[in-house]
């Protein structure tokens, strides 16, 4: 409901704006009620700039899997750039079934990406609609942030399981369980929580808002 109330807002607005725009000279727009104008500039501007941030996190979205996909092509040619971020030192041949299954799990990290993209496309397709305050957003908000979390989680424990797949070739004796832990994982859990915090914070703003509503 909230939702469809503030598109029905932004519609109007943009409405008032073009029949400003066509009907008034500038001297009696400004007189007519320039703050509101600029206000109805504004939501315009917020909306287009949030369908565009929309399509490119779609775009994002839909490329991830053609990424993933593109890196382990490039480790199995030996790519030393890529090769560079795996967990383990990589043999000069590494089989194909190892890549397929390392495809496989960087996938699961991946995903968790990919969800959190979703809850982005999400939150500015409402945000294109004019709904800025609505409960769905800080819904999506919270989400993203324990996707984030998740992702991170995902992220150390495949690396674990890439290492012992990158050296299941070799000799039980020579294969490696890799576990470690650096700043970015670190950065990673913080950025997560701290979407936690903000999307609490717009929860409390936006439940005394609609207090505030009832009451006048």
């Amino acid at each position: 409901m909230k939702e469809r109330t503030g598109h029905r807002d932004l519609q109007l607005f943009k409405a008032k704006t073009a029949l400003l725009r066509r009907d008034y000279d500038w001297l009696y727009r400004k007189s007519f009620n320039l703050k509101e104008l600029r206000v109805m500039d504004e939501l315009e501007r917020l909306s287009a700039n949030s369908q565009r941030l929309r399509r490119v996190f779609m775009a994002f979205l839909l490329l991830l899997p053609v990424f993933n996909a593109l890196f382990w092509v490039l480790v199995g040619m030996g790519n030393k750039v890529v090769t560079h971020n795996l967990p383990v030192t990589l043999d000069p041949e590494i089989p194909a079934y190892s890549l397929v299954l390392c495809f496989w799990v960087s996938m699961i990290p991946t995903s968790l990406i990919m969800y959190a993209l979703y809850q982005l496309i999400k939150l500015f397709g409402y945000y294109g609609r004019g709904a800025m305050f609505a409960r769905e957003n800080v819904l999506a908000i919270r989400t993203l942030g324990k996707s984030i979390i998740a992702w991170e989680i995902a992220n150390f424990l495949s690396s674990i399981v890439l290492g012992n797949l990158l050296t299941l070739h070799r000799v039980p004796s020579q294969r490696l369980l890799v576990v470690g832990v650096d700043h970015a994982d670190i950065y990673a859990l913080v950025a997560g929580f701290s979407v936690l915090t903000i999307a609490w914070i717009m929860d409390e703003a936006r439940k005394i808002k609609e207090e505030q509503e009832l009451a006048a």
